[in-house]
């Protein structure tokens, strides 16, 4: 078969009837394409690139593709270097330089009055057309100007994130780390939301001036214009424009009250999540070393003793910035997971209790309160994490997951729509009862006492070996009325500094300038504290530890069985118990 075509092939009619059409094809499809880079330049440039496609006399070489690329790619050289008369030229005829304004007189003219046309202080500093126009500052690079907002941003926090050439001129390079912890900056640099402001968006380009300066769209005179056009914050007033939330760190800098809330919840945080862990500490150590076993056993209590030092230490590399929190923090959940499968194997040898006596703890109302309040906080957590901290990889996959920042939102908006009017509910819930009582603040039972006081000092030193008891509890006893009011002091703030975050537009303008700024700070810092307070000491008391692990069955039965009650509430057990008993005394028929 290969010899006939072979034969064929050397007939000189088979090779007109095969080569002919073959030819026209390639033609074709020669014609389709657009060449070489040196043939889709004009015909007078293809002289320039014989000599310049190479480095020559230390000026780098002139790359066709780009230039083929690039919004010039049917200029003639001469059209910038117009000099340039003949070949081989002189230096005096490549020494003047290309002159942007030529054929971009209008930008030209606003960069001259612009804050980027200063004269450097060391040769370089500024920005001009090549720096921003060019890729890696090659003028033979022009690339077209993106309209991505996310390159530009990086463009322009390449320099001013420049520490050193930032300081000899003045500017603060914290623009940069603000602009990224900033509500804008993560939508659009982490989150890929491209509908929000950039650097360009606020500041200007080529006119760019300084905010000091009448004219500048960031200027306290003309910021509320700049803020309120179409497409962004319709409505803004200049309280709401000289916010700062878009810069926090540098309004933070020239507020004095911005920075004591900064500080007062970033040390409130610290030393609450301090004093928590160390309780829980305490009382792990007792239940693995002290004299009584706790009801799950000793090696899982040793477990969960590993696993809490495990989140201890993944909190402290959270708070230092280490990358490897996330690690440690899987290895706090492993070794619960582990604790769980100990427990599970040590109950399946265990013999099954008999029946006992229950006692009703929570009513279906408190219940179903607190199954509302513990589902919004989680939806909240899950929303809000991501967008606190953006950095995070694994927390933009989890954005991804639940649908994006938009669902996202939405979801943390219904939340909280949720929790505050469970919030209502219970306060009215509590009045409702405080009235059926007869207005005696006995109803209140989540009252703290002079007991719980005493009760605190008595179990520390039960801890420490200073007491050879703990202390018997009521009914509530101090950790619980703890974790309740700490409930009622962070609704408030997230409440209302929410509101202010939902509709910043309306309450940006009410507020003072600094209204804004002081509701996030408020909003994103008790939102941490609120999450590591139930992260740690509200899961471990009422879950996670040894006695009542892996789950407390209370919040959706209600109920607590007698050794329950009497491990736990044996003061409110001996007053159930007198009560029924002194009930009966009255019902006796008399002698």
């Amino acid at each position: 078969m290969t010899s006939r075509i072979w034969r064929a092939g050397r007939n000189p009619v088979w090779a007109l009837a095969i080569g002919l059409p073959l030819a026209a094809l390639l033609a074709v499809t020669a014609g389709g394409q657009s060449g070489t880079p040196e043939q889709s330049q004009p015909a007078a440039n293809s002289k320039c690139l014989e000599c310049h496609q190479a480095e020559m006399e230390g000026h780098r070489a002139v790359q066709a593709t780009s230039l083929a690329a690039g919004p010039h790619k049917d200029m003639e050289c001469t059209s910038c270097h117009s000099g340039v008369t003949a070949v081989p030229h002189t230096p005096a005829m490549a020494s003047p330089k290309v002159d942007c304004g030529t054929c971009h007189p209008d930008q030209l003219a606003a960069y001259n009055t612009s804050v980027h046309a200063l004269k450097d202080k060391k040769p370089g500093d500024h920005p001009n057309c090549v720096s921003c126009h060019t890729a890696g500052g090659d003028p033979h690079t022009i690339v077209r100007p993106s309209r991505d907002k996310a390159t530009y941003t990086a463009l322009c926090s390449h320099c001013h994130a420049d520490v050193e050439r930032m300081g000899r001129y003045g500017v603060d390079p914290d623009a940069v780390p603000s602009y990224r912890e900033s509500f804008h900056g993560k939508a659009l640099l982490r989150l890929g939301n491209k509908r929000v402001a950039g650097c360009v968006d606020c500041h200007g380009n080529h006119n760019l001036l300084r905010p000091t300066n009448p004219s500048a769209p960031t200027n306290r005179a003309t910021a509320a214009a700049t803020c309120g056009k179409a497409g962004c914050h319709v409505g803004a007033k200049v309280n709401f424009a000289m916010s700062g939330a878009n810069h926090l760190r540098l309004k933070v800098k020239k507020s004095m009250g911005l920075h004591y809330e900064e500080l007062f919840f970033k040390w409130l945080t610290i030393g609450t999540v301090l004093f928590l862990m160390g309780g829980i500490a305490l009382d792990l150590r007792l239940k693995v070393f002290g004299k009584t076993p706790p009801r799950s056993g000793r090696p899982v209590a040793a477990l969960i003793s590993a696993s809490f030092l495990s989140l201890a230490g993944a909190l402290v590399l959270a708070f230092l910035g280490s990358p490897k929190a996330g690690v440690v923090a899987l290895g706090a959940l492993g070794l619960m997971v582990v604790a769980f499968a100990a427990y599970s194997f040590r109950a399946r040898q265990l013999p099954k209790p008999d029946a006992e006596r229950t006692f009703v703890r929570l009513s279906v109302a408190q219940r179903v309160q607190h199954i509302c309040l513990a589902l919004s906080f989680t939806a909240l957590v899950l929303t809000g994490l991501p967008l606190r901290f953006a950095e995070t990889s694994w927390l933009n996959h989890l954005y991804a997951l639940l649908g994006g920042m938009a669902v996202a939102r939405l979801i943390h908006r219904i939340a909280a729509v949720v929790m505050m009017t469970t919030w209502v509910w219970h306060t009215a819930f509590l009045f409702y009862r405080w009235k059926k009582s007869g207005f005696k603040l006995s109803s209140w039972t989540m009252f703290p006492t002079w007991k719980d006081l005493a009760d605190f000092v008595q179990v520390t030193m039960y801890y420490v070996g200073l007491w050879k008891e703990a202390p018997k509890y009521g009914r509530f006893q101090f950790k619980e009325k703890f974790d309740y009011f700490a409930v009622y002091w962070g609704m408030p703030i997230m409440v209302f500094s929410g509101l202010v975050l939902w509709f910043p537009i309306y309450y940006g303008n009410l507020l003072p300038e600094a209204g804004v700024s002081a509701a996030y700070i408020a909003h994103s810092d008790e939102a941490i504290l609120a999450f590591l307070a139930i992260l740690t000491w509200h899961l471990y008391n009422a879950h996670f530890n040894p006695d009542s692990f892996p789950m407390a069955k209370t919040f959706y039965t209600g109920l607590k069985t007698e050794t329950e009650m009497q491990h736990e509430h044996p003061l409110e057990l001996a007053h159930i118990d007198a009560k029924a008993e002194s009930a009966e005394a009255k019902d006796a028929p008399k002698p």
